[in-house]
């Protein structure tokens, strides 16, 4: 199996397992993953790949690091 960690920022916390960083495996899209979690995906509104922002149909290969981090609303 190849392994990526992934973790989750801020609320999206509250909506993905308890353990993190997370172990996913490699060769799954971002938004796959995102779905695999059970999240929405419109509360994803960045995704980081090993420090640089990318996107969710980015394809995870062995060894990547990615943050979710999520919408920030305001009034």
């Amino acid at each position: 199996m190849k392994n990526v960690q992934l973790t989750l920022v801020g609320l999206l916390k509250k909506y993905g397992p308890t353990q993190s960083p997370l172990t996913v495996e490699a060769g799954q899209t971002v938004l796959e993953i995102i779905r695999d979690l059970g999240l929405d995906p419109d509360l994803v509104a960045i995704v980081m790949v090993n420090g640089r922002q990318t996107f969710k149909s980015y394809r995870l290969q062995e060894g990547d690091r990615v943050k979710l981090v999520p919408v920030v609303g305001g009034g």
